[in-house]
């Protein structure tokens, strides 16, 4: 295609194009939609959270793995992250491609959460050759339901007073889980989020539909699900994949690596034995 390119150039400027610009070195770039807390020793794995949320809360599943270097993500305008200017969801997705890419990292595996699982999905599909196995956690591919009610609800964070906002966390994120109180420790740092980030995530969220492409992705997919109400639709986008994987864990709710960790670590720890081994112990 390159060639082709270049013959309609030079046939129409009489000269070559420039060549691809080089990825970055690590040292050299810089993602804006998120940071990253980087630890531990083997293969890569790199953990999205879900909206509003800190990295954090990985933290049981991460001191679990052992033979893996984990990335921890937490984006920005979440968990007292600056926000930034444009679509939060295509940033991260885009950055985080650049990121892998930057820091050499081979064939790492990607778990993301909710929000962070819908990114997973995104990055499996546009960037085939920089993900390894993939982890989604009770996500799918797109919001059901009418797109016109993205705006009300970005309306109803982005314009929540002060007092609402922290009534809107509480109730609504300190919900999401079956055993609160092991959430109850995450929320302070949601409440720290930029209301209009949630907003206007939420908003992008509610236009984005990967559905049509799942069928494109080459990696191995496990989706682990809460046995909630989104479950037939979540069961159904993972369906698509061509290698896929569901497991649905009984008795939890959104945050399932927080109601049943157990389960949850077993789970994982099988799907990354037989995808993504990490580094024998005794070698470390």
């Amino acid at each position: 295609m390159r060639s082709v390119v270049c013959a309609c150039l030079i046939a129409m400027f009489g000269c070559e194009p420039p060549a691809p610009a080089a990825t970055p070195a690590a040292s050299e770039f810089r993602p804006t939609a998120f940071t990253v807390e980087v630890t531990g020793h083997g293969r890569p794995v790199i953990f999205i959270p879900g909206l509003g949320c800190p990295g954090a809360v990985w933290q049981d599943t991460i001191d679990h793995l052992e033979g893996y270097e984990t990335h921890v993500l937490t984006l920005a305008g979440f968990a007292g992250n600056p926000r930034i200017d444009g679509e939060l969801a295509r940033e991260t997705r885009e950055q985080l491609a650049q990121y892998i890419r930057a820091h050499d990292l081979h064939a790492p595996v990607i778990v993301g959460h909710s929000l962070g699982g819908m990114i997973a999905y995104w990055l499996a599909e546009t960037d085939p050759d920089v993900v390894g196995a993939t982890v989604i956690v009770d996500s799918g591919a797109a919001i059901t339901g009418d797109k016109s009610q993205g705006a009300t609800v970005r309306d109803m964070w982005n314009h929540a007073s002060d007092e609402q906002y922290a009534q809107q966390v509480r109730g609504i994120f300190g919900a999401m889980a079956v055993h609160r109180d092991r959430l109850a420790k995450y929320l302070d740092d949601i409440e720290k989020s930029d209301r209009t980030a949630i907003g206007d995530t939420i908003y992008e969220t509610y236009q984005l539909d990967l559905r049509d492409h799942l069928v494109q992705i080459k990696a191995p997919v496990l989706t682990v699900l809460a046995d909630g109400s989104s479950q037939g639709a979540f069961e159904h986008d993972a369906a698509a994949v061509p290698d896929h994987t569901i497991v649905v864990v009984p008795n939890t709710g959104h945050f399932v690596m927080i109601d049943d960790p157990d389960r949850f670590d077993a789970t994982l720890d099988e799907f990354l034995r037989t995808h993504a081994p990490g580094l024998p112990i005794a070698s470390r």
